[in-house]
């Protein structure tokens, strides 16, 4: 199935037109689209949903002017762009060592040189190294384009990419575009307290929604659209949400759940974010035995079977923004990501890059493109995506094995993460040996934060850091639990279990079972 898509993809490249030349290029993913224009209908138009710093926005006119159509052989006065004879790198070189099975033993290990001089044809370094157009360059651009159709085909006819910084920046673009000063977002009821913090700093409310074993509730999500009191303002307009081994709770999203969100989202004129980092990320359900034989690295076409629908996929409105990011499954130091909306969004987004970050690092989309697609193509990277699922998936089951062994399940409570990078362990308050006492609701939440503190500074003591989930946490109106968020991703696989009993020590202590 991936095969017969990416005879397409070669089918509609050998007939397109060369990439654009020169120096921060205008390219559009409209060039590189595998399925012609007017094929699906148009998304809605979201005027009435923009901010009005972003209704104000214009274009910046010497970026237009540089990318406006001219003369074959047009000297340039207008730009200030720097002379590239001038740049002090002559070359740039890098080498994977990775081969397409995944194999990473010494016998099959294959290291691929990537190299790119100063004036090499397919993207030059002189070029990289330049100002760039603020939708990315043409030789990034188009193997995303061509990654999201093969992944998401939205079903609407009039989508776009747009390269970015990274999510952070991403989304602090979007709430830009999205929300006045003053306004409400709806989050998940604990998410990515960078989030939480790049709205807050825009002078955004936050309200959180209920999130359950199959992820952020769409029953309560319609209640406080429904029930919405005027008195605070104007009703929510924008979701954010991590619908894909959410961070922190690592729960993912069922297709049910999310058609009946998109469902609401539609009947409330709703405008969603999708932040979806760790999608690619598949851990699956079965085999978390550690001492039951390793499973095979998925196929290609398996891995493809297993990820789960996007809100873009089921996107007849253009009512979602999807971020994807190079952080989690490339690295994060390239700051390299992208969004994909409709042309409407994508264009005030665009408008906004310019006189924001202005454009996505040219050396990182150079990294990018010469792994991604030089070396690896669309097979080759849905091959490393599948076996860094493999790897991951062995860390989740080293970490689940040991908190069946050392946590106290008498006492915390936790679900098998099929996707992403983090476990959820939930501590019963209740069962704790000072719960009885008689407490106001005051004094009650307050002996939450002091056992949870407790907690994480003795296994601070112990030697292991976790993640309290207060600091997840989207309201302070909230119930008060205590919950802490572990990942499996970033420890030395051999030190996970370890790890784990430590923390494991700093609950029995606290409930003086030892």
């Amino acid at each position: 199935m991936l095969q017969a898509k990416l005879t397409k993809v070669q089918e509609k490249r050998s007939k397109s037109d060369p990439l654009p030349p020169g120096c921060a290029p205008y390219t559009t993913s409209n060039h590189f689209k595998i399925q012609p224009s007017g094929s699906k209908p148009k998304s809605k138009r979201w005027d009435h949903r923009f901010s009005l710093e972003s209704l104000g926005q214009i274009p910046s006119p010497l970026r237009m002017a540089a990318r406006a159509p001219g003369q074959p052989r047009l000297i340039t006065l207008g730009t200030a762009r720097p002379a590239p004879q001038y740049f002090p790198w002559e070359t740039l070189v890098t080498t994977a060592d990775w081969n397409y099975g995944g194999s990473k033993s010494s016998d099959t290990k294959k290291s691929a040189v990537m190299s790119c001089g100063r004036e090499d044809k397919g993207y030059p370094l002189s070029v990289a190294m330049n100002y760039g157009y603020s939708a990315g360059s043409p030789q990034a651009l188009r193997f995303v384009t061509e990654h999201v159709e093969l992944i998401h085909d939205p079903p609407y006819d009039d989508w776009e990419c747009c390269m970015t910084a990274g999510t952070t920046s991403a989304f602090e673009i979007a709430f830009r575009l999205f929300c006045n000063r003053g306004d409400y977002v709806l989050f998940e009821d604990h998410t990515y307290s960078g989030t939480m913090a790049t709205a807050k700093a825009q002078g955004l409310n936050v309200i959180a929604v209920d999130v359950d074993e199959f992820g952020l509730s769409a029953t309560d999500l319609d209640s406080k659209l429904r029930n919405w009191d005027a008195s605070k303002g104007a009703k929510p307009t924008l979701l954010y949400t991590i619908p894909t081994g959410q961070n922190p709770t690592g729960t993912t999203q069922s297709l049910e759940r999310r058609k009946a969100i998109y469902q609401v989202a539609e009947e409330h004129d709703l405008y969603i974010i999708e932040d979806d980092p760790y999608y690619f990320i598949q851990l699956g359900e079965d085999n978390y035995d550690t001492s039951a034989p390793k499973v095979p690295q998925a196929t290609p076409d398996a891995l493809l079977a297993r990820l789960p629908v996007s809100y873009l996929s089921l996107d007849v409105s253009g009512r979602v923004l999807r971020m994807d990011s190079t952080s989690k499954i490339l690295a994060p130091g390239l700051r390299c990501g992208w969004v994909i909306g409709s042309s409407q969004v994508i264009a005030k987004f665009i408008s906004q890059t310019e006189v924001g970050v202005l454009s996505p690092s040219g050396p990182s989309q150079l990294m990018v493109y010469k792994l991604l697609d030089e070396t690896w193509g669309h097979d080759g990277f849905i091959s490393w995506l599948s076996y860094l699922s493999s790897e991951y998936r062995d860390r989740r089951n080293i970490l689940l094995d040991a908190c069946n062994r050392y946590i106290p399940s008498e006492i915390c409570q936790w679900n098998i993460p099929t996707t992403g990078m983090f476990f959820w362990v939930k501590v019963s308050v209740p069962k704790h040996p000072e719960a009885g006492k008689d407490r106001s609701p005051e004094q009650l939440k307050l002996f939450y934060s002091e056992v949870e503190d407790r907690i994480f500074t003795s296994a601070c003591e112990n030697g292991v850091l976790v993640s309290k989930g207060s600091w997840f946490a989207a309201s302070t109106e909230q119930a008060p639990q205590v919950c802490f968020r572990m990942t499996f991703a970033a420890a030395p696989e051999n030190d996970l279990t370890e790890a784990i009993e430590r923390f494991a020590e700093a609950v029995r202590k606290e409930y003086r079972l030892i």
